[in-house]
């Protein structure tokens, strides 16, 4: 069973893959949801998803889809999408059965200590394998009477923010992920920003492309660094420009691969060579 009937959601599959590679992975994985197989790209195509930053002469990926998820209500309209511009990323399942829940990160309710901001932040998943996105999460504490700025902002103004270190070779942030806000008009220049108040839960996707990766006698790990910055200001005053440095050290894991040739993490029954050698043939057919 898959984290998504256990969350009591019906999942379903499309995929430019073949019938007998999709029938071979689910064999291969046990897995039990429904896998369609989209071979012409009819499907993909009349969902606007169809992958154009490929060739039509790049054999044999033409025809595959932007990967991406839609989430859906029991009366089948869509409530939320994860897509990504890159075909070798994938959201992690975290994110996507919170979403089939509907579940929103919350915060447990903390007096406010003057004009003190708290800040809580933590990684969101027990790994980071190659093409699976996981989530930096700072949680803001904001006191009544006060917010934070939303990006971008005038000089002499801090946005509420997380940004890795420069020197994080090979993790890969995305776009970040930030609550509504509400337009503000300072007094002084006119200048209307954006603000965020109360509880303020900012996420910022991150991937790895197997550069982050280290090795020692316990495993294969990813270190995650860099800061979460912000500005406390009420209706009068800004205080100070404020940032929290995080670290995480996170086991690296591995991505599921077929048998296409040598490497750790590979599934053999999954006769990927095979099915790799019949999608170029069929392409080549095609055109």
């Amino acid at each position: 069973m898959s984290d998504f009937e256990a969350a009591g959601a019906k999942l379903y599959v499309l995929s430019y893959d073949e019938v007998d590679a999709l029938a071979d992975y689910k064999k291969a994985h046990g897995a039990s949801f429904t896998m369609l197989s989209d071979s012409d790209s009819e499907v993909i195509r009349s969902f606007g998803i169809l992958n154009t930053t490929i060739a039509e002469d790049d054999h044999p990926w033409y025809g595959i889809p932007y990967p991406g998820v839609y989430v859906t209500n029991s009366e089948g309209i869509i409530t939320q999408k994860f897509f990504e511009n890159n075909f070798t990323v994938r959201p992690g399942a975290e994110q996507l059965v919170a979403a089939v829940k509907g579940e929103e990160f919350t915060l447990a309710e903390r007096p406010a200590t003057g004009e003190q901001v708290n800040v809580e932040i933590e990684f969101d998943g027990a790994d980071l394998p190659i093409g699976i996105t996981r989530q930096i999460v700072a949680r803001f504490s904001v006191p009544e009477g006060m917010h934070l700025y939303q990006e971008p902002v005038p000089e002499g103004l801090v946005g509420a923010s997380i940004e890795l270190d420069g020197d994080a070779e090979g993790i890969l942030p995305y776009t970040m992920i930030a609550p509504d806000t509400r337009p503000l008009t300072l007094g002084t220049d006119g200048h209307t920003l954006e603000v965020y108040e109360g509880n303020v839960i900012l996420r910022l996707p991150i991937a790895q492309n197997g550069r982050a990766i280290t090795k020692d006698d316990d495993g294969r790990w990813v270190t995650i660094s860099g800061k979460v910055r912000w500005q406390a200001c009420d209706s009068e005053a800004c205080l100070l420009p404020e940032e929290e440095s995080f670290n995480f050290r996170v086991p690296a894991a591995f991505t599921v691969m077929a048998d296409m040739g040598p490497g750790e993490g590979r599934v053999p029954s999954m006769n990927g060579a095979t099915h790799f050698k019949k999608m170029t043939d069929r392409r080549k057919t095609e055109s």
